[in-house]
Parts: C-alpha cells; structure tokens; sequence
C-alpha cells in the first residue's frame, strides 16, 4: 500500500495556521502560526503588555513596497491560546507601510511605530528601492491593542528607517534606534546607523550617530547595566553581526565590530535573558568573510537563537529555534523557503517569545520556550556501547 496516497490519512498544513498555540514534544517548545489574509507577510513585532497580552504586528499584502501593504495586528487570548485573525491597522492609497514596531507607554498607551515610504508607481522613478522616501510613522492605542488612532508622522526627514520598537532606558529615557536610507547607486550600502534618543517621552528627540558605520543596519539596542549599552547590527555585506558599545548612556559609541556570528544581510533581533545573558536571533548564514560590496542573498534558512555571557564577545551557545526545510548543498539551498526577521523579547514570567516571518513569508510564527531550553536538553537515554565510553 502507498501510505502517502492513502485518502484516509489527515492532511495538513505545518503546523496548522490557524493561530493555536501548541506543545511540541519533538522540540521541546509551543508555536503558533498567525492567521493571516495576506499573501506576503514580514517584519513581525511582538509586546507583552504589563497585563500580559501579547500583542503581534507586521506587514503584509502582495510584496514588500507595493500600495497594498499595511501594517496588520493580531491579539494572543491566553484563555484559548489562541492568536486572533490578523486585522489591518494602516492603510495609505500611495504608500507602502512597513517594518511596525510595539511599545507600551508609562500611560498604558501602546505605540505602534512604522516606516512608510511610496509605493511602486507611475511616476516614481526606483532605481534599486524606495527606502530613501520612507519617513516614520506612529498609531496609537488606549484599549490594548483593540483600536488605533489615525497615523501621525514621528520623524518627517526622508529615508528615515527602523526595525526595533522604542524602548525605556534605566534613567528614563526613551530610545529609538533607526537607519537613514539615500538615494545612490551603493544598493543600501550607505544606510547610517542612528540613535533617537528622548529626554520627554517621545515630544521631542536628538539624534546620535554611530561612528563609521556605514551598511550596519538593524540596529538592536540593549542595556548591559545601567548606563552601559551595547548595539548589535545586520551587515549589508553578508559577512558577520556587528557590535558596538556605549558607556555613557548611549551618548557616544564605538565603531562597529565583526563578532562570530555569520550574517547574511537579513534581520536580527537581540535582548537580555531572565539570567541577564544577551542572546542573539538571526539565520547565521553568510556570504563573505571580508565585506567588499553589497550582498543580498536569497537564503534565510533556518533560524538560531546564540547566547553570550561575555556582553557579546564570544557567543558559545546556540540553538535552532527553526529548522527549515533542511535542503543542503550549495546547488540546493534555495529550494529551501525563508525564514527571516525575528523578533525577541521576554514576558513576566520569564518565557521568552520569537516572531518571524515564515515559509517564505505566508505567515508568521510564534515560538515560546524557557531559557533553559537554550542550553541543554532533558537527560538522554544512555546505552552500553562501548563506542561512546
């Protein structure tokens, strides 16, 4: 009997995108694919609001840049377990908007906070992308998430971009990390790394500049201790994940370093653990050791949380949080589908939460384990063979 062509045999999507949160015991850790509409989905964000509700947002439509993308969100009921349908909170006739990051407020508000540039249409000459038009956008919500304010612009200067949500700093400033997009022939090599920093919650903001660091984009702002940060990078290049570290707030920064994590020009998302460690989670693949000119590689395979405990000079412990399809060889690699743009944070309770864009951007998946879960597995069965004594 052919067991694949057997009628009886349930098929079904992996895993179902129906939103339900499930237990895997092969992996050890529960996920959850996002209902969604739309046929491209990228970028997600991901909130964990004081009373608990999760909170996800990203965008999609037909293709990234086109006047069908909006930025849609989706609600976590923790009684069902269960993500609600995604729902569009932007919607704007000539521009695509994109990349929304989630930020609860001291007030409760939640911000959500996004790049929108024009669309592809007649009229506006694109040459690589359209990023350099793109200015940042902010909705706001005052019932978790339910309902938005209409769009207001937050920064107006042209080829404004960002990934990484607002976040608090330990002597209450707000930061917003962003790059700046031009309009050259360098294919978004000369994007410039910038700090947003806020002295009043977000009426007004300086900008500081991180020092030679053109084509380190992404920037992921985290605070070792207080007063002491430390900003990790994508690379244009496809060659490795950048560093870079204040000591006085942010104020001013080191030039970027290479660290061994492999980049492939894809997004990244990093953050402290419960036990104060920094992880990292990106696709670690690479293109070039050395960068030379900008790469943009197709493969985003499979995507890897790494840990380090030495505030991000070496990172000795990784784990696959998503395998992939698993095709090998470098003839083969692009059969397999991308997985890409994680997000990172951790709840209250100390469970750690990953978003990204999944199975070449039909929807997005939502993963939840313990930090234990990082470094080790439960105690494996031992045998008697003498080849492992």
């Amino acid at each position: 009997m052919n067991l694949l062509a057997n009628e009886r045999l349930e098929h079904v999507s992996e895993p179902p995108a129906d939103g339900r949160l499930r237990y895997f015991d092969d992996s050890g850790n529960a996920a959850a694919v996002i209902p969604t509409d739309r046929r491209s989905n990228h970028a997600p964000s991901i909130l964990a609001l004081r009373d608990g509700t999760l909170i996800a947002a990203w965008f999609g439509g037909s293709d990234e840049g086109n006047k069908d993308i909006d930025v849609l969100v989706s609600r976590f009921d923790s009684r069902a377990a269960t993500w609600s349908a995604s729902a569009a909170v932007t919607h704007d006739e000539i521009r695509s908007d994109q990349n929304p990051g989630l930020f609860e407020a001291s007030d409760g508000q939640i911000w959500l906070v996004y790049t929108s540039q024009l669309s592809r249409q007649s009229g506006v000459p694109e040459t690589f992308n359209l990023q350099h038009t793109s200015v940042v956008k902010v909705i706001r919500s005052a019932d978790g998430g339910k309902n938005w304010s209409q769009p207001q612009t937050l920064f107006d200067r042209q080829g404004t971009f960002c990934r990484q949500p607002i976040q608090v700093l330990s002597d209450g400033r707000w930061v917003h990390p962003q790059w700046l997009c031009f309009d050259d022939d360098s294919k978004n090599g000369s994007d410039q790394p910038v700090l947003q920093v806020s002295e009043d919650e977000g009426s007004t903001w300086h900008q500081i500049e991180f020092p030679d660091a053109s084509g380190r984009v992404h920037p992921n702002v985290v605070e070792l201790e207080p007063g002491r940060l430390v900003c990790l990078f994508r690379s244009r290049f496809a060659d490795w994940v950048y560093i870079s570290r204040s000591e006085d707030g942010g104020e001013t920064w080191t030039v970027p370093e290479a660290t061994d994590v492999p980049n492939n020009n894809a997004g990244l998302s990093a953050f402290l653990l419960p036990s104060g460690m920094l992880a990292l989670v990106s696709n670690e693949h690479q293109v070039t050791r050395e960068p030379a000119e900008v790469v943009w590689p197709y493969e985003r395979m499979r995507m890897v949380i790494a840990v380090s405990n030495d505030e991000g000079r070496t990172w000795p412990v990784r784990r696959v949080i998503e395998p992939g399809d698993g095709f090998t060889g470098s003839g083969n690699l692009r059969s397999n589908r991308r997985q890409e743009y994680p997000h990172g944070i951790v709840d209250s309770d100390g469970l750690i939460h990953v978003v990204y864009a999944y199975g070449s951007r039909r929807a997005v998946r939502h993963v939840v384990f313990a930090e234990d879960w990082i470094s080790g597995v439960e105690d494996q069965v031992h045998t008697d063979c003498k080849l492992w004594g």
